[in-house]
């Protein structure tokens, strides 16, 4: 069993290293826009960490994480985040248990997939209720994929870091 200090020193830094992962999104990928889609950075840091953490503690920090992001960010209805954010925790802690090793390829598996839920339930959402169409979101959601991928360059390194000092 840990002692308590090492196990909320651990998650304090994950916090805080998520914290200012987020501050790169408000402060500078809100700024960008290609094709006027602008890279989405909040998909990726629950299913990076649950792919490091596994399928208990990840998916904790994704609920977490998703309560957080309905907190602050407006979605397509209240909870939208809670649940996805979850969802991908769930996945993403698997992946990084039993089909990879975290890692660059782990990484960027479990960081399209995110992604690509999110975009997924946002279509599915949009889809029924009829605002818009469907083709246009996916064009949407592949730019959104497909400029928010990078950010692992920044993003990964920090929770790998984070993982291998404060391993057990």
């Amino acid at each position: 069993m840990l002692p308590k200090s090492y196990i909320i020193t651990k998650w304090s830094v994950y916090a805080l290293a998520t914290l200012a992962l987020a501050a790169l999104q408000h402060l500078v990928l809100n700024r960008i826009s290609l094709w006027d889609v602008t890279p989405f950075l909040y998909p990726i840091l629950p299913a990076l960490v649950a792919s490091y953490e596994g399928l208990q503690r990840g998916s904790r920090f994704s609920l977490v994480m998703g309560f957080l992001c309905d907190l602050l960010i407006l979605g397509p209805f209240d909870g939208f985040y809670t649940v996805i954010f979850a969802l991908i925790g769930v996945l993403a802690g698997l992946i990084g248990e039993k089909l990879l090793s975290p890692g660059w390829l782990c990484g960027l598996t479990v960081s399209a997939m995110g992604l690509a839920i999110v975009n997924l339930a946002r279509i599915l959402l949009y889809l029924f209720s009829g605002d818009l169409h469907p083709i246009l979101m996916g064009r949407i959601a592949l730019i959104e994929i497909l400029i928010t991928l990078p950010m692992l360059l920044p993003s990964l390194p920090v929770y790998r870091a984070i993982h291998s000092r404060c391993a057990v």
